[in-house]
């Protein structure tokens, strides 16, 4: 059982640091990873700050205006390439009896009225980037403090749980419940990024170190501490009452 004890804490202690590792040698693959849920988060965060809105999501309308600001875009440059304004101006002198400089005046205001909405265009669609790409820097960075802070954390309770059966070789049996807690973390959340990276990234993100996960590692870190440095009384009378409960004559003593 110690020698189980051991592997559980260096597998755990390699998986998770070499994980905390990766975050800092190889962005890209954080990125790539959680790339559905970082565009999911900025359609959140956008819709979030645009409260009025509430017909349609935030993204919807962002991607409608930008390719609404796109197809103008290109509607006024092929205009401009044909000559548009100076066919405008033709058919306006034709009808009004201009001269050629008059024609020649109302063709240049029309293309200057053209080249003004083109840069209205230009400045929205420049906006409109900058608001994405600032969401999409913020949010990555988040998650990537969140991540580490989750993978670091992991990596600590594994550290200690191999440190303790080695310095503490009599507790075997009580670091039996703290290490089996920590294995089934790490189960659960290995099973919930293979089947649903999203359900993953949307645990960690923010709301991580709230609450529930903090909560279940200090109930692991409290159970090592009471091995260590309380002969484990504590953790001894849990398991006792465990076993008693199901029926298991099983009873261990202080370490």
């Amino acid at each position: 059982m110690n020698a189980t004890l051991k592997t559980i804490g260096l597998i755990g202690l390699v998986l998770f640091g070499a994980l905390f590792s990766v975050t800092y040698t190889s962005k890209e693959t954080i990125e790539s990873s959680a790339k559905s849920f970082v565009k999911f988060q900025i359609e959140k965060e956008i819709k979030a700050k645009q409260q009025a809105i509430t017909a349609s999501s935030m993204a919807e309308k962002a991607r409608s205006m930008a390719n609404k600001l796109g197809l103008d875009a290109d509607k006024i440059q092929t205009d401009l390439e044909n000559n548009l304004p100076d066919k405008i101006a033709s058919v306006i002198a034709a009808m009004c009896g201009y001269d050629c400089e008059k024609k020649k005046a109302v063709s240049q205001s029309i293309a200057a009225g053209y080249m003004d909405r083109l840069k209205g265009i230009g400045i929205a669609q420049g906006t409109l980037a900058q608001i994405i790409k600032g969401k999409y820097v913020e949010i990555v960075g988040n998650l990537k403090f969140d991540l580490r802070i989750f993978l670091a954390s992991n990596a600590i309770m594994f550290l200690i749980l191999l440190m303790v059966s080695f310095f503490k070789p009599r507790a075997v049996a009580h670091l039996f419940l703290p290490g089996m807690l920590l294995l089934l973390a790490t189960v659960i959340s290995s099973s919930i990024y293979i089947f649903g990276q999203d359900w993953f990234y949307t645990i960690i993100y923010n709301d991580y170190m709230g609450f529930a996960y903090l909560a279940y590692l200090g109930i692991i870190f409290a159970v090592l501490m009471d091995i260590v440095f309380n002969a484990g009384s504590v953790t001894t009378s849990i398991i006792n009452a465990i076993a008693e409960a199901v029926g298991s004559s099983l009873s261990l003593a202080s370490c």
